[in-house]
């Protein structure tokens, strides 16, 4: 039997200041991810990550660039779309259910020790914008 979404998108989505990353934290279960979701069928991935960013935060970013792609969990993972993008100044992050997820900025020297997919740190560090 085929899962059911066997393609998700996820942004690495780094400070103005090139200081932090915009990570999910999901508290009930007490680890991290990257914005994004799942791609439904028929749903371009540029409107997928766009959809889930305004679910998940109430975030819109115009500047978003698809960067790589990789499976999550080695070989039998979800195929992962990854973007990057960098917000402006004045970004406003507001969960849509903070008891369920919510974004947190999490400075690039502090990635490594977050409880999150390997590939998702290894994507944010391999990434990060020249400062």
């Amino acid at each position: 039997m085929r899962p059911k979404h066997v393609v998700s998108t996820k942004l690495a989505l780094y400070s103005h200041d090139l200081a932090s990353v915009l990570l999910m934290h999901y508290p009930i279960k007490g680890y991290y991810g990257l914005p994004g979701g799942h791609v439904e069928p028929r749903e371009d991935p540029n409107d997928t990550i766009r959809r889930e960013l305004l679910e998940e935060l109430t975030l819109t970013v115009d500047t978003l660039k698809r960067t790589d792609f990789f499976r999550r969990s080695g070989e039998s993972g979800p195929l992962i779309l990854a973007f990057t993008a960098t917000a402006p100044a004045d970004v406003s992050i507001i969960p849509t259910d903070p008891n369920f997820e919510y974004g947190v900025w999490i400075a690039k020297a502090d990635i490594a020790a977050t409880d999150m997919a390997q590939e998702y740190i290894r994507f944010v560090l391999e990434n990060w914008p020249n400062q």
